[in-house]
């Protein structure tokens, strides 16, 4: 939209006896002549709109426990998703090259911690037969069926 306004009226120069061609000519030349000059301005059509931000995201991963401690699980269940090795893995469960910790057996889920190392252990224990021993003595174990003795 295209509008004139009055840039500068030096003490009403054009007044009531100003010409049309006066008035609203497009140069301001007739005008000038008068003592004013005329502008035009153009206004907006559309209001601006605001930037966004923050709008990216990723997918999600799933990450956590599936099985948790006692629940029965069968060879390939995974048991827990994780990045690095916040869980280790025990006995009777394997560890994908993502982390993921998942079952070699059917039995239940175990969860335990290695006081010494502090590190926490998922282990499953075969159904029907007595609880295997934590990982930290099932190492202590093989060692000495490993060291003749002396």
């Amino acid at each position: 939209m295209l509008t004139s306004y009055p840039h500068a009226i030096a003490g009403g120069a054009l007044g009531p006896a100003a010409t049309a061609a006066e008035t609203c000519s497009s140069s301001g030349v007739a005008a000038a002549a008068g003592g004013a000059q005329w502008q035009q301005l153009r206004f907006a059509s559309k209001k601006q709109g605001g930037s966004t931000q923050n709008t990216k995201d990723s997918n999600p991963k799933y990450l956590g426990v599936k099985l948790f401690g006692g629940q029965r699980c069968i060879p390939g269940n995974i048991i827990m998703r994780q990045r690095g090795t916040e869980f280790h893995p025990g006995a009777n469960v394997g560890m994908g090259r993502d982390h993921t910790i998942y079952s070699l057996i059917e039995g239940r889920v175990k969860f335990s911690r290695d006081p010494r190392t502090k590190r926490r252990y998922i282990s499953v224990e075969p159904l029907g037969q007595p609880a295997a021993a934590p990982p930290q003595q099932q190492a202590a174990q093989r060692l000495q069926r490993e060291r003749p003795a002396l």
